[in-house]
């Protein structure tokens, strides 16, 4: 069973118990393993190191540290995966855009939006499925969300986990096939890139949310552009 945390951040009492609510009734009956985290300012959010959020339903306008700085500060959090901001001002939506930005709801909320936001970030947890990589020992397993890049090294490849690297012994082209396409895409004769944790595409170069950066191969140009383009529109899709 999946586990699917949500977080609330909102310092308004009656818009909080509403995402409460709409969050409870969507999951009810259903075998989903859910928590729900409330969080009544940024300053709550920020602190938060216990908790992995899957979800974050962040209000833009609270006393004392607003939503979009929380905004910022989460996104060096990693136990923070996405945001979707809820505001009572359409203009502020300006503002919130960012990496782990998923999407904008203006108050009062709409229960169906809500939904919406719930269900595409359940099932983008529950499709990060472990693959099996062959190394000198037999196999390892990681979910593909670990996986940052993968680089080519002769006949072995090298998985760019964040933290560390683990050498497996099959080819990138092999790779390729096992992670089968979005969001891995293919940017240069030795690198395959894991869209999620990117920040950008700026001219010929991947630019990491951890800092990191890899150069486009020239004949790959063409198709990371369509590959990132067709990516971005599936996210907002969701």
């Amino acid at each position: 069973m999946v586990n699917f945390s949500v977080g609330i951040c909102d310092d308004d009492p009656k818009c909080h118990r509403r995402i409460i609510e709409i969050c409870e009734k969507h999951f009810a009956g259903r075998s989903v393993d859910y928590q729900i985290h409330s969080y009544h300012s940024g300053e709550e959010v920020i602190k938060e190191q216990e908790n992995y959020i899957d979800l974050l339903f962040l209000d833009v306008e609270m006393e004392g540290i607003d939503g979009i700085k929380v905004m910022q500060k989460a996104e060096k959090m990693p136990n923070i995966h996405s945001i979707v901001f809820v505001s009572a001002h359409a203009e502020a939506v300006w503002d919130s855009f960012g990496y782990k930005t998923k999407g904008f709801i203006q108050k009062p909320v709409d229960p169906d939006k809500i939904r919406k936001f719930l269900e595409a970030g359940y099932e983008n947890k529950k499709n990060d499925s472990f693959i099996d990589f062959p190394n000198y020992n037999g196999s390892v397993f990681y979910k593909k969300s670990e996986i940052i890049y993968v680089k080519s090294d002769s006949n072995y490849a090298i998985l760019n986990l964040g933290t560390h690297e683990k050498i497996i012994t099959c080819t990138l082209k092999e790779c390729e096939k096992k992670l089968g396409g979005i969001p891995f895409l293919r940017v240069h004769r030795s690198f395959i890139v894991n869209l999620d944790h990117i920040k950008n595409i700026t001219g010929e170069t991947v630019c990491f949310k951890n800092g990191s950066a890899i150069r486009i191969g020239r004949s790959y140009r063409e198709s990371v552009k369509k590959g990132y383009t067709d990516y971005l529109l599936g996210e907002l899709q969701r």
